[in-house]
């Protein structure tokens, strides 16, 4: 049983070396060929224009999301829906996440934790959750099907986003079981 076929809204296919969540070009292709109703999303951490550029050309990718440095016209640059990660250690008002990657679809705001890009485990606090009018704001860091609920409850985002917290025990290997119940918490909330 897939993801897909619990539920999810969409998939993320990392393709962040560095993270135990990497994928090859081949097992993402792989993952991306046999998903049906829900979105593909290529996640990556400053990448080269060549490996988005590699990575959309030979897998079926319905967007974007970046978790570094990447600038707007970067971001924009290759036509497609974009998610632009936020750590939360910024102290940005709410007027500045509104100017903040503007053609972004989405902003999806993630714990800080020093010299990691996403993936945590941790949650940051809710209670600095900006109100912003004109912007879809994802809550990420964290989540897990224990909490799932309050956070939404407390933050009111368009969407959620969890890696960690659905992952056995093995770090980078879903737990169908967990996810099952990280969806179920979801649509009850």
């Amino acid at each position: 049983m897939s993801i897909a076929d619990l539920g999810a809204d969409s998939i993320g296919l990392n393709f962040y070396s560095q993270s135990p969540r990497y994928l090859s070009k081949k097992k993402a292709a792989e993952i991306a060929a046999s998903t049906k109703n829900c979105s593909i999303i290529a996640l990556f951490v400053n990448p080269s224009i060549e490996e988005v550029e590699s990575i959309v050309s030979e897998i079926d990718i319905d967007g974007l999301q970046f978790h570094g440095d990447e600038g707007s016209e970067f971001c924009e640059s290759f036509g497609m829906d974009y998610i632009k990660a936020i750590s939360m250690k910024r102290n940005d008002s709410p007027e500045q996440l509104e100017e903040y990657h503007p053609n972004a679809w989405a902003l999806l705001l993630d714990s800080y934790v020093t010299g990691l890009s996403g993936g945590t485990g941790r949650t940051f606090d809710w209670n600095n959750w900006p109100v912003v009018k004109n912007r879809k704001l994802i809550l990420a860091g964290g989540l897990a099907p224990e909490n799932v609920a309050l956070g939404i409850q407390s933050t009111k985002p368009f969407g959620v986003d969890v890696s960690s917290g659905v992952e056995g025990e093995v770090k980078g290997v879903k737990d169908i079981s967990l996810v099952k119940e990280f969806i179920k918490e979801v649509r009850l909330a």
